[in-house]
């Protein structure tokens, strides 16, 4: 799809003695986003991230710890609906949904070298925990299968909450 470019055309005229008029052109461009749909209502596009678990460092005992949602919508989402949710609040990590099965749900993070190399062994263990507590929220998922290259601060594999005990 072709980039969109407005052009916007503002004269002002000057009333005084000196009658010139001035013409500026002023280019605006819009970049184009492959997956926008193409008659876009902008009174139709707000997204509500709905309130997820995170991790918050507790100042009074200088620990971190997991914090539930405040509201309940957590629970109505669907598995798409809530990857899209932790795709929105860390844009850096990008959770590919495949498949649930069972008690699991399947998910690759096909660039992991933010999650593996960048954040450090407590920013990794930090999003590992709150991805998996959010996605078990969903209706029969106990476990997280998260496929993606190994590094130095993360671990492919199946996780559950069980794993992240110390943040309770």
């Amino acid at each position: 799809m072709p980039a969109i470019v407005s052009v916007t055309l503002f004269i002002s005229c000057n009333s005084s003695d000196t009658q010139t008029d001035s013409e500026e052109v002023v280019y605006d461009s819009v970049v184009d986003q492959p997956d926008a749909p193409e008659n876009l209502d902008s009174n139709k596009t707000v997204t509500n991230i709905p309130s997820l678990w995170k991790v918050e460092f507790k100042e009074k005992n200088k620990s971190e710890k997991l914090e539930k949602p405040s509201d309940e919508n957590l629970k109505s989402l669907s598995p798409n609906e809530l990857i899209t949710a932790l795709n929105q609040t860390y844009p850096d990590i990008h959770l590919d949904f495949k498949k649930v099965s069972h008690d699991t749900i399947y998910l690759e993070i096909p660039q992991s070298v933010r999650l593996t190399q960048q954040l450090g062994s407590t920013g990794a263990y930090n999003y590992l925990a709150t991805t998996v507590y959010n996605l078990t929220e969903l209706p029969n998922v106990k476990f997280v299968n998260l496929q993606f290259e190994q590094g130095d601060h993360a671990t492919p594999g199946t996780y559950s909450r069980n794993d992240f005990k110390r943040l309770r």
